[in-house]
């Protein structure tokens, strides 16, 4: 079998570049070894969501009561299982035929390097074995994606002490008690979810903030903080869970400030590494980062010339909407050439949690480590008209821009549907206009989006009354 290009792993970075190489006319093989539709579809993103909003809505029905609701709402964990699992399986059924209608050829098996000059070729060997079959093509790239990262002192056995994995897949029912060990995405969000449902959780972070790692303004993570410990979760921040020990009944941690606590189930939620095993990449001079990430330059090219690598499996963020900016990156290059360069500023970073937050762009102090003289304008959910509608004001819009010229460079949404209003700022972002965008925009009212505009208004207004002859295009608006 010969294609123009050959992509091995189905979660998002691979099943969309599968799409956008299609699109732009190559023949593509798809090669999946497991289930298709990566971690996103089946252990991550799809699944988490449907949780996510099934606790929304406890929460908000609780919110309401006595305000038009009358009458308790009690989570169901097994049946909100049920109806994760049904979610999945009905996306998982069209995936093939969603592929085969682009003209996408799967290949069932896992695949190893075999050669990449004069043409690379993948060997290809179904599952349960038999001779491999080589895949010829033009161009590669590698979509393997990541698995939970183990632990030292806690030996997942998939009862007591879960990754996320066993979390979404491997729970029938809720147990009573449960610490989250690590206070990155998985546990705030898990974490959540777990509480909403009744369980007593704990999160424990080693790091002094929630979410260490990631494009998230400090005062958004201080006010997440603050919701989760008003929702019952405790959080244990500047201590690390140093070992576990599993018994018939529960289990029993060692924290690094001394203390101890007994829980009856333990999520180990520090991070994900890199599926690089098997592939062949050391003998394809493939190269690899310190900590096992594949090494790509800014066209997401590996090492090895016509070789790319996309999602969590390279170097960079390892979130789903990362990987989708790759598969785009990615796609494009290998099919017209090196011509897009990543740039994980312009993706934006959405939580699910006890607050709905998103980010995109520079935030303040990115802004002025980059040489901006940053200026942030803000609006309150407290005087939004939709929040108040909804007896849901918690939250806040910053719009970060350039004192001096006002181009616009990002920022951060927090509350409800944070995640739909961010591509708005983002929009702005690789706007012409830049942040008077807002300004051109007629908005629907009440909405949640017209606080974008509420928040720029003194800014925009400040500037046009300077009298200045000034202008600036977003961040990311393309030069002139």
């Amino acid at each position: 079998m010969s294609f123009d290009v050959a992509i091995v792993g189905s979660g998002p970075a691979g099943y969309r570049a599968a799409i956008a190489a299609a699109h732009l006319g190559a023949r593509v093989a798809l090669v999946e070894r497991g289930v298709p539709g990566g971690t996103c579809l089946n252990e991550g993103c799809i699944p988490k969501k449907a949780l996510v909003r099934l606790a929304s809505l406890l929460e908000d029905v609780a919110a309401l009561s006595g305000r038009g609701l009358a009458g308790a709402v009690q989570g169901d964990f097994r049946a909100a299982l049920g109806h994760k699992d049904e979610v999945v399986a009905g996306i998982g059924a069209n995936f093939s035929f969603w592929l085969k209608r682009l003209g996408v050829t799967v290949v069932a098996g896992s695949a190893r390097i075999a050669a990449t000059v004069p043409e690379i070729v993948l060997e290809v060997r179904a599952v349960e074995g038999g001779a491999a079959t080589p895949v010829h093509a033009r161009k590669l790239i590698l979509a393997t994606g990541a698995r939970p990262k183990r632990l030292a002192g806690f030996a997942v056995d998939g009862r007591r002490i879960l990754d996320s994995r066993g979390f979404l897949n491997g729970l029938e029912a809720l147990p009573g008690r449960v610490l989250f060990v690590g206070g990155g995405p998985i546990g705030v969000e898990f974490g959540w979810v777990a509480r909403q449902f009744g369980a007593q959780v704990t999160i424990a972070e080693a790091g002094e903030r929630l979410l260490p790692r990631l494009r998230i303004p400090e005062r958004a993570v201080w006010h997440l903080a603050r919701k989760l410990e008003r929702c019952g979760v405790a959080l244990r921040l500047g201590v690390a869970a140093q070992s576990a020990l599993a018994r018939e009944g529960d289990v029993t941690v060692e924290f690094s400030d001394g203390t101890r606590a007994d829980y009856d189930a333990v999520v180990v939620a520090v991070g994900r590494e890199p599926c690089t095993a098997g592939l062949g990449l050391e003998e394809a001079g493939i190269a690899l980062t310190p900590d096992g990430f594949i090494r790509t330059s800014e066209y997401l090219e590996t090492t090895v010339a016509g070789v790319y690598a996309a999602g969590d499996v390279k170097a960079g963020p390892m979130t789903a909407n990362a990987a989708l900016h790759d598969a785009k990156i990615a796609a494009a290059n290998a099919v017209r050439g090196n011509r897009l360069r990543a740039n994980y500023l312009r993706v934006p970073v959405v939580i699910n949690s006890a607050l709905e937050i998103a980010a995109v762009g520079l935030d303040e102090d990115a802004a002025e480590e980059a040489g901006f003289e940053p200026d942030v304008a803000r609006s309150s959910l407290r005087g939004s008209g939709k929040a108040r509608a909804h007896h849901d004001v918690e939250g806040f819009i910053d719009v970060v821009h350039d004192a001096e010229t006002g181009q616009l460079l990002g920022g951060c949404i927090v509350g409800p549907e944070a995640g739909e209003q961010i591509h708005l700022l983002a929009a702005a972002c690789h706007s012409e206009r830049g942040l008077w965008f807002f300004k051109d925009m007629n908005y629907s009212h009440p909405s949640w989006c017209e606080e974008l505009e509420a928040a720029v208004d003194p800014y925009a207004a400040a500037l046009d009354r300077s009298g200045r002859d000034i202008f600036e295009r977003g961040i990311f608006a393309p030069a002139q």
